[in-house]
């Protein structure tokens, strides 16, 4: 079956390019897992495994999947999991990249283990490395299974107050997309860029998908998190690290609308089809 790479607009395919110039080999919010061992068996095979296909998931009203076993709303799912087979003996360290931000803003959580029927606990340290926009989730994991982060708000009174923002903003969102065969394409949005008569540079931003039309066009895995930096003249622009999928045919986009904050506000962004 016939593969080939096609933008989904040859200017944010472009931008793209140039933002993922900018990364280093520093880890990154959203990051993968990772996995070290520390005693015992050292050949143990670990597998990636996206949200849509955790275990121990519930949909909520908002189509967000969410682990079982909380109260609708309180916890999430803070990224990807991993899956781990071959540690028969000993020990080993699961580690999960988190947005600092998130966490200075009173997010916290627990690395889960998920035992067939819910999800359990584990004793976890959060760290975050100093000048750095990544926090670490790590706990003491002693064998198989699938583990993953559970978000939840920890600290309450740091939470910020949030109030709708008083300039507006247009959005458009940078990515590719793989064609396979006839008809069938799926995408990965890979950063944001948004466009103010407000200077915007500095601000910490995070994007949240509240809906698509026609439902269900892309599937976002999580929030994105970035800083706001400067392209051009009053273009502000950010990146985020891979945030959002979407799996069906496109005609060539959907819309969408989305929750994003600047700072201490928010505005409703909506992204309207391209044309055609």
């Amino acid at each position: 079956m016939k593969r080939t790479l096609a933008p989904i607009f040859s200017f944010l395919l472009v931008m793209a390019l140039v933002l993922g110039s900018f990364g280093t080999a520093k880890a990154a919010p959203g990051d993968p897992p990772v996995v070290t061992p520390l005693s015992g068996d050292a050949d143990f095979v670990t597998e990636i495994v996206p949200i849509a296909a955790l275990p121990g998931a519930t949909e909520l009203a908002s189509q967000m999947l969410a682990p079982v076993g909380f109260p609708a709303g309180e916890a999430q799912f803070g990224g990807n999991g991993i899956r781990v087979t071959g540690l028969s003996k000993g020990s080993a360290t699961a580690c999960f990249s988190l947005n600092a931000v998130a966490v200075q803003q009173g997010w916290g959580g627990k690395v889960g283990l998920w035992n067939g029927s819910k999800w359990m606990l584990l004793p976890t340290t959060i760290t975050t490395p100093a000048e750095s926009s990544t926090s670490f989730a790590c706990a003491t994991i002693t064998g198989n299974g699938t583990y993953t982060f559970i978000q939840y708000v920890t600290e309450p009174d740091k939470l910020p107050t949030m109030g709708e923002c008083d300039f507006d903003v247009d959005m458009v969102l940078t990515g590719y997309v793989t064609i396979w065969g006839e008809g069938f394409m799926q995408g990965w949005v890979t950063g944001a860029m948004f466009s103010s008569e407000k200077v915007l540079t500095g601000l910490p931003v995070s994007v949240h998908l509240l809906r698509t039309d026609p439902d269900g066009h892309f599937i976002m895995e999580g929030d994105g998190y970035g800083e706001l930096v400067q392209f051009g003249p009053g273009v502000y622009g950010t990146v985020f690290d891979d945030f959002l999928w979407f799996t069906e045919q496109m005609s060539p986009f959907s819309s969408a609308t989305f929750f994003v904050t600047f700072g201490n506000c928010y505005k409703i962004v909506d992204i309207l089809p391209a044309e055609a």
